[in-house]
């Protein structure tokens, strides 16, 4: 087992920063009461929410909930896109001492009624009237659900059991005026250790698990994010990436409670670039699939770039290598070499970002998956840096961030301040810290397997070099062994083919089976499945890949699906693969790719 690795930032004493939530958003709020804090898209503009306008909307909300009888850690669910009333809701629910379950919109109906169930939740907060029908088809399956709170639309006159927005909000007003002190006393009582919210882990195999974060995980690890990058009042951030996964409830959510940032909501995943062009923003949070998309874009501009702009354009991206190539070097550029870089950047880099909405950016993280070094030294060389990190659910989603101007590509950096990263015997990843979770609702065993002595155990393969940066190689139970008896570790082959261009998604296979084999979506932005072409880019990227492999490792055969996958199916929410969904969906093709003998 390797030793402990620790920051190299001390980590913040404990002072007077609020530990729960609410008063955290109290203390904001009140600083900046007349600045804008939330921007809705209407129409061709955006329209902001005032720091006072939140505040008062928490309020009215939060005493509706507590018109239904609210205990303290009683349950809300909370199944919605991104948009204002999101945050409202979730701050309204804390206020009142209750718990946020965070559901993601994709979830099929099955899934929302397992949720719903598990959890206990006696409120649900729900987007759209096309959301409450499903709601109500399960209502004779929820007998602890007590209201429904519809966020857009009307709901029937019929259905007492569920109330609008803004009438909620006026019985909100109601109470709170014959119980004024109610709903003060409620936060203030909020203690650091009180849960906060459920999330299910999305969950690649079997019935999700709640992870139970409290206001200490998500507020600490919140603050600990600023002592790796900057953030301000100035802040521009876009939210898209969905409010149920952590990630970008700690990236926009949490982040702007301490530093008052504006938040542009996207409810739509496909229009984000839209956003980001009218946005222009300072700090952005993607994941790999969204880089990879915008670098295939980029490539493809430039592609189409002729003489003589052709040879500026090569000229450009040498000189972005040889800047690349110094500072993974750790090496300051030279007097020459930075002024080629500022004039390759006038004349083809700088129009790029602006091009992008990338032009004023100054922290841009990539999270959820792994990213090919590749395309990080591609943006590094056109002038953006993209800080890779890693976590999960149960680590409050970051446990490990790259630095600015310190990033290793390859690695998702240093532990955060205030956080350990050890290796065990085999390999997997062990944290400890402020960030990591108090358990699985109602899951005592699950609760005890993931823990290792104090240590949680995150079911990654890793690696540490010699100054603390970590290396994920796979997930433990992803890798697999052929019936020849070697050990494959798909992650990273998967990772390798999406950087391809033309290829949209991979899933390694092997194991048990005589050789290793794929199963390939083509980049439909690119070309489409049937093309003479698609076969031809597929190719020539498995051959790229199984250059770097052993041979038992090299893929021998794949299979060019007709088909996409989809969130909520093949996909979690994460942008992660079910293999077992995979599995049972495409066996007949899996079996026919294991019929015939391997290819050379």
């Amino acid at each position: 087992m390797s030793a402990a690795v620790r920051a190299p930032e001390p980590a913040p004493e404990a002072g007077d920063e609020p530990q729960s939530i609410p008063a955290l958003f109290q203390a904001t709020a009140g600083r900046q009461a007349d600045a804008p804090a939330l921007f809705f898209r209407a129409g061709s503009g955006w329209v902001p929410i005032s720091w006072a306008e939140y505040r008062r909307a928490v309020t009215r909300l939060a005493n509706a909930l507590l018109a239904e009888g609210l205990q303290p850690q009683d349950r809300v669910a909370l199944w919605s896109a991104n948009r204002p009333e999101w945050q409202i809701a979730d701050l309204a629910v804390l206020h009142a001492g209750a718990v946020t379950v965070a559901i993601y919109q994709t979830l099929a109906p099955d899934q929302v009624k397992y949720l719903l169930t598990h959890s206990e939740s006696r409120v649900l907060i729900v987007e759209s009237v096309q959301l409450l029908q499903q709601v109500l088809e399960m209502r004779g399956d929820l007998p602890l659900l007590r209201r429904v709170i519809l966020i857009d639309g009307e709901p029937s006159a019929s259905e007492e059991w569920v109330i609008a927005w803004q009438p909620a909000l006026r019985r909100g007003d109601a109470f709170g005026r014959t119980r004024p002190g109610l709903l003060t006393s409620r936060w203030q009582a909020l203690k650091p250790d009180d849960t906060a919210s459920l999330i299910y882990t999305s969950g690649t195999t079997g019935q999700p698990k709640a992870a139970t974060l409290t206001h200490h995980n998500l507020t600490w690890t919140s603050a600990q994010t600023l002592q790796c990058f900057r953030g301000d009042p100035n802040d521009r951030v876009v939210s898209y990436l969905p409010l149920a996964h952590v990630l970008e409830r700690v990236v926009s959510h949490l982040r702007q409670l301490i530093t008052g940032c504006r938040v542009y909501f996207c409810p739509q995943v496909d229009k984000v670039m839209e956003a980001v062009r009218e946005v222009h923003p300072t700090y952005f949070t993607s994941v790999p699939r969204l880089w990879e998309k915008i670098y295939a874009g980029v490539r493809e501009r430039m592609d189409a770039v002729h003489r003589p702009r052709a040879l500026i354009r090569d000229w450009a991206l040498r000189v972005g290598a040889r800047r690349t190539a110094a500072y993974q070097a750790q090496r300051p550029l030279s007097r020459v070499l930075s002024w080629q870089w500022s004039l390759a950047d006038r004349l083809v880099f700088k129009k790029i970002r602006a091009t992008l909405g990338f032009d004023q950016l100054l922290i841009c993280i990539s999270g959820s998956a792994a990213i090919s070094p590749e395309i990080l030294r591609f943006f590094y060389g056109m002038g953006i840096e993209i800080l890779e990190g890693y976590g999960l659910t149960e680590t409050t989603a970051p446990a490990t961030f790259n630095r600015p101007g310190h990033a290793r590509f390859g690695t998702v950096g240093l532990p955060l301040p205030g956080v350990e990263i050890k290796l065990a015997s085999d390999g997997e990843v062990l944290v400890r810290g402020g960030n990591v979770f108090g358990g699985y609702f109602k899951d005592p065993k699950a609760t005890q397997e993931t823990f290792d002595d104090g240590w949680l155990r995150t079911g990654d393969i890793g690696e540490l070099d010699k100054d603390g940066y970590l290396k994920i190689t796979d997930r433990k139970k992803d890798l697999f062994k052929t019936s020849g008896g070697k050990y494959v570790a798909p992650g990273a082959m998967e990772t390798q083919l999406r950087h391809h261009r033309g290829i949209g998604q991979a899933v390694v296979l092997g194991d048990g089976k005589p050789f290793v084999a794929a199963l390939i979506m083509v980049d439909r932005d690119v070309v489409k499945p049937g093309d003479a072409q698609a076969g031809q880019l597929v190719e020539q990227a498995v051959a790229d890949v199984n250059r770097g492999l052993s041979h038992p490792e090299q893929i021998k055969k794949f299979k060019i699906l007709d088909a996409e996958f989809k969130v909520g199916d093949e996909l979690t929410p994460s942008m992660k693969v079910k293999r077992k969904r995979i599995a049972e969906k495409y066996g007949k093709e899996i079996d026919a790719l294991y019929s015939e003998k391997k290819t050379a």
